[in-house]
Protein backbone atom coordinates (compact mmCIF):
# COMPACT_ATOMS: atom_id res chain seq x y z
CA UNK A 1 0.00 0.00 0.00
CA UNK A 2 1.31 3.46 -0.88
CA UNK A 3 1.50 5.31 2.43
CA UNK A 4 1.96 8.64 0.66
CA UNK A 5 -1.27 8.40 -1.29
CA UNK A 6 -4.15 10.43 0.12
CA UNK A 7 -7.54 8.79 0.43
CA UNK A 8 -10.27 10.44 -1.60
CA UNK A 9 -13.10 11.53 0.74
CA UNK A 10 -16.40 9.84 0.00
CA UNK A 11 -19.54 11.91 -0.14
CA UNK A 12 -22.92 10.35 0.46
CA UNK A 13 -26.24 11.19 -1.19
CA UNK A 14 -29.58 9.78 -0.02
CA UNK A 15 -32.47 9.68 -2.47
CA UNK A 16 -35.62 10.31 -0.43
CA UNK A 17 -37.95 10.22 -3.43
CA UNK A 18 -38.04 13.90 -4.41
CA UNK A 19 -40.10 14.48 -7.56
CA UNK A 20 -39.13 16.82 -10.38
CA UNK A 21 -42.40 18.71 -9.89
CA UNK A 22 -41.23 19.56 -6.37
CA UNK A 23 -38.66 21.95 -7.87
CA UNK A 24 -41.17 23.67 -10.16
CA UNK A 25 -42.80 26.18 -7.83
CA UNK A 26 -40.55 28.89 -9.25
CA UNK A 27 -38.61 28.36 -12.45
CA UNK A 28 -36.16 30.65 -14.23
CA UNK A 29 -37.03 30.84 -17.93
CA UNK A 30 -36.19 33.08 -20.90
CA UNK A 31 -38.21 36.30 -21.08
CA UNK A 32 -40.25 36.69 -24.28
CA UNK A 33 -39.64 40.47 -24.20
CA UNK A 34 -35.89 40.87 -23.61
CA UNK A 35 -34.50 37.30 -23.57
CA UNK A 36 -33.38 37.88 -19.98
CA UNK A 37 -34.14 35.66 -16.98
CA UNK A 38 -37.84 35.64 -16.07
CA UNK A 39 -39.09 33.95 -12.90
CA UNK A 40 -42.16 31.83 -13.60
CA UNK A 41 -44.15 31.01 -10.48
CA UNK A 42 -47.01 28.58 -10.05
CA UNK A 43 -48.59 26.29 -7.46
CA UNK A 44 -49.99 22.81 -7.93
CA UNK A 45 -51.92 21.00 -5.21
CA UNK A 46 -50.48 17.69 -6.37
CA UNK A 47 -47.21 16.75 -8.01
CA UNK A 48 -49.12 14.25 -10.15
CA UNK A 49 -51.25 15.35 -11.87
CA UNK A 50 -49.39 18.65 -12.09
CA UNK A 51 -51.88 21.48 -12.60
CA UNK A 52 -50.31 24.89 -11.86
CA UNK A 53 -52.44 27.76 -10.58
CA UNK A 54 -51.74 31.34 -9.44
CA UNK A 55 -49.26 31.74 -12.28
CA UNK A 56 -47.04 34.82 -12.41
CA UNK A 57 -44.10 35.90 -14.59
CA UNK A 58 -41.57 38.50 -13.43
CA UNK A 59 -38.48 39.39 -15.48
CA UNK A 60 -35.29 40.22 -13.58
CA UNK A 61 -33.95 42.29 -16.47
CA UNK A 62 -36.78 44.35 -17.99
CA UNK A 63 -39.25 44.10 -15.09
CA UNK A 64 -41.89 42.62 -17.39
CA UNK A 65 -44.78 41.16 -15.38
CA UNK A 66 -47.72 39.05 -16.39
CA UNK A 67 -50.38 36.83 -14.85
CA UNK A 68 -51.40 34.42 -17.63
CA UNK A 69 -54.51 32.27 -17.50
CA UNK A 70 -54.05 28.88 -15.86
CA UNK A 71 -54.68 27.11 -19.17
CA UNK A 72 -52.01 29.15 -21.00
CA UNK A 73 -49.32 26.90 -22.47
CA UNK A 74 -46.59 27.89 -24.92
CA UNK A 75 -44.60 24.67 -24.95
CA UNK A 76 -44.86 21.32 -26.76
CA UNK A 77 -48.05 19.28 -26.62
CA UNK A 78 -48.79 15.60 -27.08
CA UNK A 79 -51.96 14.39 -28.80
CA UNK A 80 -53.29 10.88 -28.27
CA UNK A 81 -56.00 9.11 -30.25
CA UNK A 82 -57.24 5.63 -29.36
CA UNK A 83 -60.38 3.72 -30.39
CA UNK A 84 -61.51 0.52 -32.09
CA UNK A 85 -61.70 0.52 -35.87
CA UNK A 86 -64.94 2.27 -36.92
CA UNK A 87 -65.43 -0.29 -39.71
CA UNK A 88 -64.54 -3.76 -38.47
CA UNK A 89 -64.15 -3.12 -34.74
CA UNK A 90 -61.45 -5.76 -34.64
CA UNK A 91 -58.31 -3.71 -34.01
CA UNK A 92 -57.56 -1.00 -31.48
CA UNK A 93 -56.17 1.93 -33.45
CA UNK A 94 -53.67 4.29 -31.85
CA UNK A 95 -51.91 7.46 -32.92
CA UNK A 96 -49.64 9.98 -31.19
CA UNK A 97 -48.97 13.50 -32.44
CA UNK A 98 -46.43 16.01 -31.16
CA UNK A 99 -46.55 19.74 -31.77
CA UNK A 100 -44.24 22.50 -30.58
CA UNK A 101 -45.73 25.66 -29.11
CA UNK A 102 -48.77 25.90 -31.35
CA UNK A 103 -51.97 27.71 -30.42
CA UNK A 104 -54.72 25.45 -29.12
CA UNK A 105 -57.07 26.61 -31.88
CA UNK A 106 -54.70 25.32 -34.58
CA UNK A 107 -54.42 21.80 -33.17
CA UNK A 108 -56.41 19.14 -35.05
CA UNK A 109 -59.28 17.61 -33.09
CA UNK A 110 -59.23 14.39 -35.10
CA UNK A 111 -56.84 12.24 -37.09
CA UNK A 112 -57.27 9.45 -39.65
CA UNK A 113 -55.74 6.09 -38.79
CA UNK A 114 -55.63 3.09 -41.13
CA UNK A 115 -56.72 -0.29 -39.79
CA UNK A 116 -54.21 -3.11 -40.46
CA UNK A 117 -57.09 -5.61 -40.52
CA UNK A 118 -59.70 -4.18 -42.90
CA UNK A 119 -57.39 -1.63 -44.58
CA UNK A 120 -59.89 1.22 -44.07
CA UNK A 121 -59.29 4.57 -42.40
CA UNK A 122 -61.14 5.72 -39.29
CA UNK A 123 -61.35 9.27 -37.96
CA UNK A 124 -60.31 9.25 -34.27
CA UNK A 125 -60.74 12.06 -31.74
CA UNK A 126 -57.46 13.51 -30.42
CA UNK A 127 -56.89 14.58 -26.80
CA UNK A 128 -54.09 17.11 -26.34
CA UNK A 129 -51.95 17.44 -23.21
CA UNK A 130 -49.01 19.73 -22.35
CA UNK A 131 -45.62 17.99 -22.29
CA UNK A 132 -44.52 19.62 -19.06
CA UNK A 133 -41.60 17.50 -17.89
CA UNK A 134 -38.47 15.94 -19.33
CA UNK A 135 -37.29 18.80 -21.57
CA UNK A 136 -35.45 22.15 -21.07
CA UNK A 137 -38.70 24.12 -20.72
CA UNK A 138 -40.52 25.36 -17.66
CA UNK A 139 -43.48 23.12 -16.74
CA UNK A 140 -45.74 26.06 -15.85
CA UNK A 141 -46.16 27.93 -19.14
CA UNK A 142 -43.66 26.17 -21.42
CA UNK A 143 -40.94 28.79 -21.94
CA UNK A 144 -37.30 27.75 -22.63
CA UNK A 145 -35.24 27.44 -19.46
CA UNK A 146 -32.64 30.06 -18.60
CA UNK A 147 -30.41 27.44 -16.99
CA UNK A 148 -29.41 25.15 -19.86
CA UNK A 149 -26.12 24.41 -21.58
CA UNK A 150 -24.63 21.85 -24.01
CA UNK A 151 -23.00 18.96 -22.14
CA UNK A 152 -21.64 15.64 -23.45
CA UNK A 153 -23.49 16.17 -26.76
CA UNK A 154 -26.74 16.59 -24.81
CA UNK A 155 -28.44 19.44 -22.93
CA UNK A 156 -27.97 19.90 -19.19
CA UNK A 157 -30.75 21.94 -17.62
CA UNK A 158 -32.24 22.93 -14.28
CA UNK A 159 -35.30 24.82 -13.10
CA UNK A 160 -33.63 27.02 -10.47
CA UNK A 161 -30.73 27.28 -8.03
CA UNK A 162 -32.13 24.61 -5.68
CA UNK A 163 -32.62 22.14 -8.53
CA UNK A 164 -29.12 22.86 -9.84
CA UNK A 165 -27.57 22.41 -6.39
CA UNK A 166 -29.40 19.12 -5.91
CA UNK A 167 -28.06 17.81 -9.21
CA UNK A 168 -24.56 18.86 -8.19
CA UNK A 169 -24.84 17.00 -4.87
CA UNK A 170 -26.04 13.83 -6.59
CA UNK A 171 -23.52 13.82 -9.45
CA UNK A 172 -20.56 14.53 -7.17
CA UNK A 173 -21.50 11.88 -4.59
CA UNK A 174 -19.44 8.69 -4.55
CA UNK A 175 -22.07 6.88 -2.47
CA UNK A 176 -25.71 7.00 -3.59
CA UNK A 177 -28.51 5.44 -1.57
CA UNK A 178 -32.29 5.18 -1.83
CA UNK A 179 -34.69 5.17 1.10
CA UNK A 180 -37.78 4.18 -0.89
CA UNK A 181 -38.35 1.75 -3.74
CA UNK A 182 -39.68 4.10 -6.40
CA UNK A 183 -38.52 4.94 -9.89
CA UNK A 184 -40.41 8.24 -9.95
CA UNK A 185 -37.81 10.31 -8.10
CA UNK A 186 -35.90 13.01 -9.98
CA UNK A 187 -32.64 11.10 -9.50
CA UNK A 188 -33.92 7.76 -10.81
CA UNK A 189 -35.11 9.50 -13.98
CA UNK A 190 -31.81 11.20 -14.80
CA UNK A 191 -30.45 10.16 -18.22
CA UNK A 192 -27.63 7.64 -18.32
CA UNK A 193 -25.13 10.06 -19.84
CA UNK A 194 -25.52 12.42 -16.88
CA UNK A 195 -24.80 9.82 -14.18
CA UNK A 196 -22.10 7.90 -16.04
CA UNK A 197 -18.82 7.90 -14.12
CA UNK A 198 -16.84 8.80 -17.25
CA UNK A 199 -18.86 12.02 -17.63
CA UNK A 200 -18.82 13.11 -13.99
CA UNK A 201 -16.15 15.81 -14.32
CA UNK A 202 -17.69 17.23 -17.51
CA UNK A 203 -21.17 17.35 -15.99
CA UNK A 204 -19.91 19.05 -12.83
CA UNK A 205 -18.10 21.68 -14.92
CA UNK A 206 -21.32 22.37 -16.83
CA UNK A 207 -23.21 22.72 -13.55
CA UNK A 208 -20.61 25.23 -12.36
CA UNK A 209 -21.07 27.11 -15.64
CA UNK A 210 -24.80 27.38 -15.00
CA UNK A 211 -24.19 28.48 -11.43
CA UNK A 212 -21.99 31.30 -12.72
CA UNK A 213 -24.74 32.34 -15.13
CA UNK A 214 -27.20 32.27 -12.27
CA UNK A 215 -24.96 34.51 -10.16
CA UNK A 216 -24.56 36.99 -13.03
CA UNK A 217 -28.36 37.29 -13.39
CA UNK A 218 -28.97 38.22 -9.72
Amino acid sequence: MNAGRRAVPKTRHIDRGALLAGFARNVISVCTKCAGPVVVEGESKYALPYQPKNIRLTCRKCSFQRRPHESAWLGPVLGRARARCRHCGYKWLRKELRKNGEATASLPCSVEVWCPSCQLASSLDVEWHPMRFGAPIDPIVGLPLWLQTPCCDEILWAYNARHLGTLQDYISASLRERTIGTHASVFQRLPRWMIAAKNRDKVLKCIERLQSRLSDSD
